[in-house]
Formats: structure tokens, C-alpha cells, sequence
């Protein structure tokens, strides 16, 4: 009976995740004409390219879809390097260091999370304007850091906290200090941890539509996430294109998942445990 239930609630959790992707892709291969109408569908048909080839060729003011694309590529993985490398010596100094305010300092960094978006968003802004980083990749790329640095930290603390320490005063023994320590024996141990927190990161920073929004909106630095909201307008909305943009923004993140799926598992594991 238990068993039978898993099975239910796991089929409607597939359902659930997975019906909306389905959807967008039945939508970004149907005709201009399946998409008008207002029968609903569930397979295309005939099936066309007629959206994606659409939108891989549109170039509207230097505003291509490819060119915008690389933008993501970029800020994503500039912020991920840099978040994983400063978190990565946050979390060792918070987890094997000893100093005062150690505890406070890190519950005030992690306590950042729970601070919503729009609550610091216009001091940011006016923060970027001044330094004139306002549509500019480091702009972005500054304040999605600041997004991300907090859970990054948790996470490699737990991860670094559930290593023994024996392991650190075998290296001390034999007269590693504490900088040939971290190089030679810590940053081996955390690999899944690090390569687990990467992937969150990323994945936060490809979604992110707010930053985007407000420190590079319609610029050279402009994001994917703030072009597809552009499909919609106050007259018409281009579900194809819509739907065809989402699909092609979604391979990177899905393939990141799917390769290193089991050490985001195990990595998130081992953080739980330990936090």
C-alpha cells in the first residue's frame, strides 16, 4: 500500500516538473496557426522549425538571440568561478578557524537569504549607479555574487565541517602550513562539495530575471531571462517565439543537471547532515 502510494505521489511529481517543459516544447513546434487557435493540443502537427529558426536568425538592433545568449554564458559563469573560490575560503575560515564573532558573523551572512530581493534592490542600484556598473558585466555580475555568496558559504562549511580534522593535524605533523594544507589536502576532499555548489550557483544565476532586469536591462549585457519577458506585449503575445526562447534557454541548465546529477545529490547530502 506505502509502496503504491510512493509511486503515485512520484508519478504526479514527474507530471507536475515535467508538464510545463513538455507544453512549451509542443508549443515552440506547432504552426502559427495549432498556436492561435483555441482547441487545445497536445502533439504538434505538423511538426515545424519555423520559431526556433526564427528566433537563432533574429537580429533587431544588434539584439540577437545568440548574442544575448553568450551574455548568460557569461555572467553565469564568471559569477559561479567567482562564488565557488570566495565561498570555498569563507566556508574553511568559518568551519576550522577560530576567531571572535566567528558564529555571529556567519549567521549574519547566512540570515541574508532570507532577505527578499526588492528589499535591497534600489539601494544596489543607486550603489552600481555611482560607480557607473549599470549595463555593465561587472555590474551584474557583482550583484548576482552577492545573490549567491550566502548559500555558497553554508554549503561549503557544512561540507568542509564534516571532514575530520585528523586529517589537517597529520599535514600540520608533517610541517604543511596552513596554506599547503588547503592546497594539498582540503581542496582534493571537497571536490563533490565544490563541484555541487557550482552547479547550485549556476543554476541560480541562469534564472535570475530581477538582477538582470534592473542593472542591464536592453543593454550590451542584457540576459536571456529579461529577453523572453520582451515576446510579450501589451497588444499580443508571441507564444511561439516565447515558448521556443524558454526550450533553448533550458538546454545548458539541463545538461549541467544531468551530468552531475549524482555529486548535486551528494554534495547537498553531506550539507544537510552536517549543517
Amino acid at each position: 500500500m506505502r509502496r503504491g502510494i510512493r509511486i503515485v505521489l512520484g508519478i504526479l511529481i514527474i507530471f507536475w516538473s515535467l508538464a510545463p517543459i513538455y507544453w512549451a516544447l509542443v508549443v515552440s513546434l506547432a504552426t502559427p496557426l495549432q498556436v492561435d487557435i483555441a482547441k487545445p493540443f497536445f502533439f504538434p502537427h505538423p511538426i515545424t522549425l519555423r520559431y526556433f529558426t526564427l528566433l537563432l536568425s533574429w537580429n533587431a538592433t544588434s539584439r540577437s538571440f545568440l548574442r544575448i545568449g553568450l551574455n548568460s554564458i557569461i555572467e553565469a559563469a564568471m559569477t559561479t568561478l567567482l562564488t565557488v573560490i570566495i565561498a570555498t575560503m569563507a566556508g574553511y575560515a568559518f568551519a576550522r578557524l577560530r576567531f571572535r564573532g566567528q558564529t555571529l558573523f556567519f549567521y549574519l551572512i547566512v540570515g541574508t537569504i532570507s532577505l527578499p530581493a526588492y528589499a535591497v534592490i534600489v539601494p544596489l542600484f543607486q550603489m552600481m549607479s555611482q560607480l557607473n556598473l549599470v549595463g555593465t558585466y561587472s555590474g551584474v555580475i557583482l550583484v548576482e555574487i552577492s545573490a549567491a555568496l550566502p548559500l555558497a558559504t553554508w554549503l561549503m562549511r557544512s561540507y568542509i565541517a564534516s571532514l575530520p580534522t585528523s586529517i589537517e593535524e597529520a599535514a600540520r605533523i608533517d610541517g604543511a602550513n596552513l596554506v599547503a594544507t588547503l592546497r594539498q589536502v582540503i581542496l582534493p576532499l571537497i571536490g563533490p562539495g565544490m563541484a555541487s555548489t557550482t552547479i547550485v550557483v549556476f543554476l541560480m544565476t541562469w534564472s535570475q530575471f530581477i538582477i538582470p532586469l534592473t542593472f542591464a536591462p536592453a543593454s550590451h549585457a542584457e540576459s536571456l531571462t529579461v529577453l523572453i519577458t520582451q515576446f510579450v506585449t501589451k497588444d499580443a503575445v508571441d507564444y511561439g517565439l516565447q515558448a521556443a526562447a524558454g526550450i533553448l534557454a533550458l538546454i545548458p541548465a539541463a545538461i549541467l543537471v544531468v551530468r552531475y546529477n549524482r555529486r548535486l545529490v551528494s554534495g547537498l547530502l553531506t550539507g544537510a547532515v552536517t549543517s
